[in-house]
């Protein structure tokens, strides 16, 4: 007896909600920030965001190869799109905030 297997219908919609996608994102570099009482480094920073990205529903995540993409690159993968995603300038920018911010807030400097 031979049974044809269904196909799940993929449960994502067909663009990902990007008012979503910011909550996750926000709210996941606070959460690291608000921990950390110095500096932090440029990779603790692309590991964050890594790691918030990997949390949005439907999206998959990897380090693209440095020889292909080049440094600092996430290869995100939603349904049968793959976006090709440079950290480089959003990691240096919150550090430049985050240095700023542990500049005009003392109590939080490295003791």
């Amino acid at each position: 007896m031979v049974r044809k297997l269904k196909r799940s219908k993929d449960k994502f919609p067909d663009i990902p909600d990007t008012s979503e996608m910011k909550k996750i994102i926000f709210h996941s570099i606070l959460s690291y920030l608000s921990k950390q009482d110095g500096h932090i480094s440029k990779m603790e920073i692309k590991d964050v965001l890594f790691d918030s990205i990997s949390l949005i529903p439907g999206f998959r995540v990897e380090w693209g190869e440095i020889q292909k993409f080049g440094r600092s690159r996430l290869l995100v993968n939603y349904k049968d799109k793959v976006l090709v995603l440079d950290l480089e300038e959003i990691s240096n920018m919150i550090l430049k905030l985050w240095d700023h911010y542990l500049d005009t807030h003392p109590h939080h400097k490295v003791k």
